[in-house]
C-alpha cells in the first residue's frame, strides 16, 4: 500500500478533483474526474491507473480534437471502462466496478515542453462480506494543539493477528494521501505506541488512534484501513476539522466586544439621565 500511496512527483497546473480515497463495493459505477487548464483542444490528455508491485498502465488518451480512447485491455474489461470529454477535462467512468480494478488513478496532460500529471485518487472496492469496516465519529473539532481520538471496529471472521491495520491521512492539497501509523498486534516498545491501543474479542477488534493537530495540515479525513489476504479495505473515513473551535473562539470574542460596548453605552446614558434631571436649589 505505501508504494501506492507515494509515487510521483506532482505538478498542480494539473489538478484532480475527485477526492483522494474513493470507496466503492463490488458491481457498484463510479466516476472520476480530471480538469486541467493544460487540457485543451490542442494538447494529449492521458489517464493511468496503478496496481500494488505492478507497473503503472495507461488506462486510454484523448489526441487533441479526436475522440477519447481505451486501450485493448480496458475495452475488453467486464468492468465497463468509458472516457469521456467533460469540459475542460476527461472523465473517467467504470460502469461495474470490479476487485480488480482497485488501484490508484491519475491523469496527466502532454504538450511540447512539459508533462503534467494530477493528483492521485486511490479507487478501494470491497468484496469482503467477512469483514466490515466501521469508523466513529464521523466528524471531529478539536482546538490546534490538541489530540483527537479516533476509533475503528473491525468485523472480522479472521483472528486479529492475521489482519494489518493501518490509519491514512488525506489532507487538503496533498498530493497522495499517506499512512501515519500502523497498529501492532504484538508488544511493542517504540514510543509512538503508546498513542494507540488494541482491545479484542472473539469476533471483533476495537483500534484506537490518537494524533496530535497542531495545524490546519492535520486537519484532515483520517481512514482506517485493513489489509488481509493482498486486499485493502476502507474504513468510511473521520473528518477532523479546526473550523468550528476557531468559529466558536471568534463568535465569543465577538460577544464579549458587543456586551463591553453596550455596558458602555448604558453608562454613559445613565450619566447622562443623571446630569439632565439634577435639581435646582434656591436659596
Amino acid at each position: 500500500i505505501t508504494e501506492f500511496l507515494l509515487i510521483y512527483a506532482v505538478n498542480q497546473s494539473c489538478r484532480n478533483t475527485e477526492p483522494s480515497i474513493v470507496s466503492v463495493e463490488v458491481g457498484e459505477s463510479v466516476t472520476l474526474n480530471c480538469t486541467s487548464a493544460l487540457i485543451d483542444k490542442s494538447k494529449t490528455a492521458y489517464w493511468f491507473k496503478h496496481r500494488l508491485e505492478h507497473k503503472p498502465q495507461e488506462v486510454g488518451y484523448k489526441l487533441g480534437e479526436k475522440n477519447a480512447s481505451l486501450l485493448n485491455q480496458f475495452i475488453e474489461s467486464k468492468s465497463g471502462f468509458e472516457l469521456k470529454e467533460v469540459g475542460s477535462g476527461v472523465s473517467l467512468s467504470i460502469k461495474q466496478v470490479q476487485k480488480e480494478d482497485e488501484g490508484m488513478y491519475f491523469c496527466g496532460s502532454i504538450s511540447e515542453n512539459s508533462v503534467n500529471f494530477s493528483t492521485g485518487t486511490f479507487l478501494a472496492v470491497s468484496d469482503h462480506s467477512n469483514i466490515s469496516v466501521l469508523q466513529t465519529p464521523a466528524l471531529q473539532s478539536v482546538p490546534p494543539g490538541e489530540a483527537v481520538n479516533l476509533q475503528c471496529t473491525v468485523l472480522s471472521e479472521i483472528r486479529s493477528a492475521e489482519l494489518r491495520v493501518f490509519w491514512i491521512r488525506s489532507a487538503a492539497g496533498s498530493s497522495f494521501p499517506e499512512i501515519i501509523f500502523t497498529h501492532h498486534n504484538s508488544s511493542s516498545s517504540s514510543s509512538s505506541s503508546r498513542q494507540c491501543e488494541i482491545s479484542s474479542s472473539k469476533h471483533s477488534s476495537v483500534y484506537n488512534f490518537s494524533p496530535n493537530i497542531p495545524n490546519n495540515h492535520h486537519a484532515a479525513t483520517y481512514y482506517c484501513a485493513v489489509e488481509t489476504c493482498g486486499r485493502i479495505i476502507i474504513g468510511n473515513g473521520t473528518t477532523v476539522d479546526l473550523r468550528n473551535w476557531i468559529f466558536c473562539l471568534i463568535s465569543t470574542y465577538l460577544l464579549c466586544i458587543s456586551n463591553r460596548i453596550r455596558s458602555i453605552f448604558c453608562a454613559l446614558m445613565i450619566q447622562k439621565k443623571k446630569h439632565f434631571f439634577t435639581p435646582l436649589y434656591i436659596v
